[in-house]
């Protein structure tokens, strides 16, 4: 599991925070294949914009995730 992947799956709300911002919305419209386009921009720039400590734990629970595997509800 990449971080970008991670960051969508467990703190979307910031995601969805730089997707607006990307792309000049005040809400979002799933349906917009922009949503999807600028998806892992997005997350990338969420974690580039998470604090150091933020960053340390996002990179633990990432880890911990890798050696446990995906929970059911993702593995589909």
């Amino acid at each position: 599991m990449r971080a970008i992947d991670f960051v969508w799956e467990t703190r979307r709300e910031a995601v969805e925070e730089e997707l607006k911002a990307l792309l000049g919305v005040d809400e979002l419209d799933i349906k917009d294949r922009k949503y999807f386009q600028q998806r892992n921009a997005a997350a990338k720039l969420a974690i580039e914009n998470m604090s150091v400590e933020e960053k340390t734990v996002m990179e633990q629970e990432l880890e911990a995730r890798k050696a446990q595997g995906n929970p059911e509800n993702i593995q589909r």
